[in-house]
């Protein structure tokens, strides 16, 4: 319980660092770059589907590769708004999982299992994903112990169905894209603006709630279940 505290308390402060990243990017765009990030902003708006689709495009391959996601969910959210970019995120994310998974599964599941098949966090969710596979793949998402493209392939050599694991994968991620893009649309709005939409600030808040507490409520679930 206290090493799950541990991640918990990293991913917040990998989130709040990603944050702080690009809002200092924008404002140094927008203020010393003669306006640029509102010539962005305001371009990605006029350009039709073509942005949004190249995004998702770049965040697939980018998840595939295994690069940390927070950056690119933080300027869906400058980019697109929060809800626009939350859609773009999750429908990226779910292909690039399925990719990934499949992937992992079909042709490097030999060298994850060979690296990974010793390793004590691994060891333990191959073996709840037999017992708990739904509540083990909810918490891995919510308390990622490992980044969720490495994640990605990590389950795909374990015994986890793919169905299951692509509904939980991307069903779990709502909360915390919603939070982050909420956040990179207030960076970009006060950047640009100097506005704070509170619509929003309450949508972030009430991502950031959900989220604690489904992290409390399958945590608790889960050791109710291995204790008993």
């Amino acid at each position: 319980m206290h090493r799950k505290k541990i991640y918990s308390k990293k991913m917040i402060v990998h989130g709040v660092l990603i944050l702080i990243l690009a809002g200092g990017v924008s404002f140094l765009t927008e203020h010393w770059g003669e306006g640029h990030l509102s010539v962005i902003v305001d371009w990605i708006k006029a350009s039709g589907s073509f942005a949004p689709i190249l995004f998702m495009a770049v965040n697939t391959l980018g998840l595939v590769i295994m690069i940390p996601q927070t950056l690119f969910t933080v300027v869906a959210g400058i980019l697109f708004g929060a809800v626009k970019g939350a859609g773009v995120c999750l429908c990226s994310m779910a292909v690039g999982s399925a990719m990934s998974f499949f992937l992992g599964r079909f042709v490097f599941r030999d060298r994850v299992l060979k690296k990974f098949q010793h390793e004590p966090n691994f060891m333990k969710m191959e073996m709840l994903s037999r017992e708990h596979p739904l509540k083990v793949l909810a918490l891995s998402r919510f308390v990622p112990v490992v980044p969720y493209a490495v994640a990605n392939y990590l389950w795909a050599a374990t015994g986890v169905r793919f169905l299951p694991f692509l509904i939980m994968s991307v069903l779990c991620l709502i909360p915390e894209t919603v939070f982050l893009t909420a956040g990179g649309h207030l960076l970009s709005s006060g950047v640009r603006k100097g506005t704070v939409n509170w619509e929003i600030v309450g949508l972030a808040g009430v991502a950031a709630l959900l989220i604690f507490f489904l992290v409390r409520a399958v945590q608790r679930s889960i050791e109710r279940d291995t204790s008993s």
